[in-house]
């Protein structure tokens, strides 16, 4: 099997250091996921969350709720190695685990989780991987708990969908160019544009960008067992899915 890219310590250092130059959107859908979460400051809840990266999103959660805990899931050891150092100074309330989405870590939580998040990690998964992933959500959340997903979604237009790849692309050129984004991820990017543009509407794989519509996704969370499934946030090639059990 290939190595994972995200494997290759440049890359998750790279990304880490200019995610808000790559993603037009990271800061907003991070703070937007948060204040979807309804708990307490003194809450003891657990939050996890699925494909976490280098733990950006979880150094502010524990941050916001000064009680709770975290873990976060991801296949990255690149990406976990700075996760653990972000996360430090919150000693035991925040723990990283290096698993795929695709396995069963839902079996294996200290506690059913008052929410499961993820960011820009769940599209790297096949239509049936996803399928499976908001099943085994479901099964492990508590009742009256969250499951909410903020990732790159594709429109169902072709043509339209390839002009929003093209943008992204465009975007990522010019922070390139005005030295936004260190050099050791330009290969990264670069990859991404071969796999998405230059060869656009090949075959996907698990792990390439598997990018599906918020219409087929919410069926995927209905189908799963959620109740008041919605996307209350989109934007151009990003959406927020909002799911509650």
């Amino acid at each position: 099997m290939a190595e994972y890219r995200w494997n290759i310590s440049e890359f998750a250092s790279g990304f880490d250091a200019a995610a808000e130059h790559i993603h037009p959107y990271y800061i907003e859908l991070q703070n937007r996921i948060l204040d979807m979460l309804h708990f307490g400051t003194d809450s003891e809840s657990l939050l996890v969350d699925a494909g976490g990266g280098s733990g950006r999103l979880v150094e502010q959660f524990l941050k916001r709720f000064s009680h709770a805990r975290a873990i976060i899931i991801d296949q990255s050891a690149a990406f976990l190695a700075l996760a653990e150092r972000h996360l430090a100074a919150f000693g035991p309330r925040a723990e990283c685990r290096l698993e795929r989405l695709q396995e069963d870590w839902t079996g294996n939580l200290p506690q059913a989780p008052a929410a499961i998040v993820s960011m820009s990690a769940i599209h790297h998964l096949e239509p049936a991987e996803k399928m499976d992933l908001y099943r085994r959500c479901f099964d492990s959340l508590a009742p009256g708990s969250v499951f909410i997903n903020a990732d790159e979604v594709r429109p169902s237009d072709d043509a339209y969908y390839l002009t929003r790849c093209k943008a992204w692309v465009a975007l990522k050129r010019r922070a390139m160019d005005a030295s936004l984004i260190p050099p050791s991820i330009h290969p990264a990017l670069r990859q991404w544009e071969e796999r998405n543009v230059n060869h656009f509407g090949e075959p996907r794989k698990s792990g390439d960008d598997c990018h599906e519509t918020i219409d087929a996704q919410l069926g995927y969370l209905r189908d799963a067992g959620f109740s008041q499934v919605e996307c209350p946030w989109r934007q151009e090639m990003w959406a927020i899915l909002h799911a509650i059990k």
